[in-house]
């Protein structure tokens, strides 16, 4: 015999589920947390690169975003029956997943995560050969994994004012990613610095600044793919301001 807790924890229950059909999350929010799902990598990613690149041989570094890059593509070929299906890994799954729930509409292959990680590593490459500063290459890694984060974020929330050279991207979305971009781009772009164990100069602010703005800007170009184009966009800026007003770096 059912008790009448039983009939009421029933019915609370059902009152719940009615609820719940009755008011799906707005629109708003399910975008807020697709761009959520695809930054998550971006930030793990730009972050990580900071230890990664300090401590491992470049060369290391090489084979780790080639090895990246790879498993991604297989993951691809293999979900759109260009591979075989016994080419399935232990993380085939996982991996297929995260590319089904962050693919946008209207793409197929994921160009996204492959051009953000060869702009990470096209930056890096240019530390090794051509003498750029990691202070210059981590603040560009923070002004792509945070502010471009944080740009995609409050743009799908509250943007409001459509920018007018890119109706897609708003001025809420553009502030954000600046302002969220110079923060971590001081943080990040002076670990350098403290490693070292060298005062971290009054300068180098404003030219995080002018690196976070103009990866921001970058961000806002149409028809190209922001993941390439912002870190190079900012890490060209700082490296022409630092030349120029003769910044010490280390």
């Amino acid at each position: 015999m059912a008790r009448p807790s039983d009939d009421l924890y029933a019915a609370l229950h059902r009152s719940i589920d009615r609820a719940r059909a009755a008011a799906p999350p707005p629109p708003e929010m399910e975008r807020v947390r697709f761009e959520a799902r695809r930054k998550v990598a971006h930030v793990v990613t730009a972050v990580l690169a900071v230890p990664l690149l300090l401590f491992v041989p470049y060369a290391w570094a090489l084979v780790l975003a080639a090895a990246g890059i790879g498993v991604t593509s297989m993951t691809w070929a293999i979900e759109r029956r260009r591979l075989p299906p016994e080419l399935k890994g232990p993380l085939h799954e996982p991996l297929a997943e995260v590319l089904r729930t962050t693919r946008r509409p209207g793409e197929d292959y994921p160009w996204s995560p492959v051009m953000y990680t060869l702009a990470l590593v096209l930056i890096a490459t240019a530390h090794q050969f051509l003498g750029l500063s990691w202070a210059i290459a981590f603040a560009a890694y923070a002004i792509l994994g945070i502010g471009d984060t944080a740009s995609a974020l409050v743009g799908v929330a509250y943007g409001r004012n459509r920018l007018p050279w890119n109706r897609k991207k708003c001025f809420e979305g553009t502030i954000a990613g600046l302002v969220a971009g110079f923060l971590a781009g001081v943080v990040l772009g002076t670990a350098p610095y403290v490693l070292a164990g060298v005062l971290i100069p009054t300068l180098f602010l404003p030219i995080v600044l002018a690196g976070a703005t103009a990866g921001a800007l970058a961000e806002t170009v149409p028809h190209v793919e922001d993941n390439f184009i912002v870190p190079l966009a900012a890490a060209s800026v700082m490296l022409a301001l630092a030349a120029w007003t003769g910044l010490p770096l280390p």
